[in-house]
């Protein structure tokens, strides 16, 4: 009986403990992810503070700001957000609160035609091998600009070539975007590359 008594209290205590720390985290969701016209953007916020929200594309270019350094009081919040005027690709919501802790949420707009098909690129035309541990094969000819950005919208490769064949050396392993767009800056596409030891 008192074993029976002490693993009640231990299941309750350890129930509490969680309850009460999953009241106490700031926290920033969206869903339903991937989403064709509109999705909800939820956050929590533990205290008082001041709030900036914004969408970014894989460039780090603000595309929509729901709030701009905005006071808020703790609690929860949903922002349903339209993004017909944006086109069909990968975004990031960021969620910056006061000055020193940010959650950067990955979001994809999918799309009736996919940007590589208005672009009129075969979508068999992808980067490979992917994953990869080195070099990547981009199979667009002609002189071209490579974006490389990491899944919290931080650019760590720009330039132009036109060369095929990209060296991935200098990027640690991870998840990543390339992006890929005509001397003229019309978007080819982006794909995710995993870069591997």
């Amino acid at each position: 009986m008192i074993k029976i008594k002490r693993l009640l209290l231990i299941a309750l205590l350890t129930l509490s403990y969680w309850t009460t720390f999953s009241q106490t985290v700031d926290s920033l969701s969206i869903f339903p992810n991937p989403f064709y016209y509109s999705t909800t953007v939820h956050f929590d916020i533990t205290q008082t503070d001041t709030i900036t929200l914004r969408v970014l594309n894989v460039f780090g270019q603000t595309k929509m700001t729901f709030f701009d350094s905005t006071i808020l009081p703790s609690g929860s919040y949903n922002i349903n957000w339209l993004a017909d005027s944006l086109a069909a690709g990968v975004y990031f919501v960021r969620l910056d609160i006061g000055a020193t802790k940010t959650i950067t949420k990955k979001a994809i707009k999918s799309g009736s035609t996919s940007d590589i098909a208005d672009n009129k690129v075969s979508d068999k035309t992808l980067v490979f091998p992917n994953p990869t541990n080195d070099r990547i094969t981009v199979p667009f000819a002609g002189s071209k600009i490579i974006i490389v950005v990491d899944i919290n919208g931080k650019i760590l490769k720009s330039f132009t070539t036109d060369q095929q064949t990209i060296s991935l050396l200098d990027i640690a392993p991870g998840q990543y975007f390339i992006t890929i767009l005509t001397n003229k800056s019309e978007k080819l596409t982006t794909q995710i590359i995993l870069k591997r030891e």
